[in-house]
């Protein structure tokens, strides 16, 4: 018998602009207090694109144009799911954490 363990990675949206920097996304919450979901998030500005939230301990790589040029590249697909620029995960921070560099 083979037991296969998953841990799914946390996905969420991020608006990706032409440059390849990103802008701000809309989410709508749900209209109850119980239910602590986003049911959309839509860009004003720039392309939706799947991006991994940071894991614990995980930084996303500094924002320099280098780095814009990459993600408008491996953006093209709609994800940066899996996605590393320089040996850096290409994720973003969960909403609220403070940035902190090794």
């Amino acid at each position: 018998m083979f037991v296969a363990l998953w841990l799914a990675a946390a996905v969420t949206t991020v608006c990706l602009e032409v440059d390849g920097s990103l802008s701000p996304v809309v989410c709508k919450a749900p209209g109850t207090r119980l239910d602590a979901r986003t049911e959309v998030c839509e860009c004003p500005s720039g392309r939706r694109t799947e991006a991994p939230v940071c894991a614990a301990g995980e930084v996303p790589p500094s924002d320099n144009r280098a780095l814009k040029v990459f993600r408008r590249k491996a953006g093209a697909d709609g994800s940066l799911v899996g996605d590393r620029f320089q040996d850096w995960p290409v994720c973003v921070l969960p909403s609220g954490a403070p940035l902190r560099r090794p």
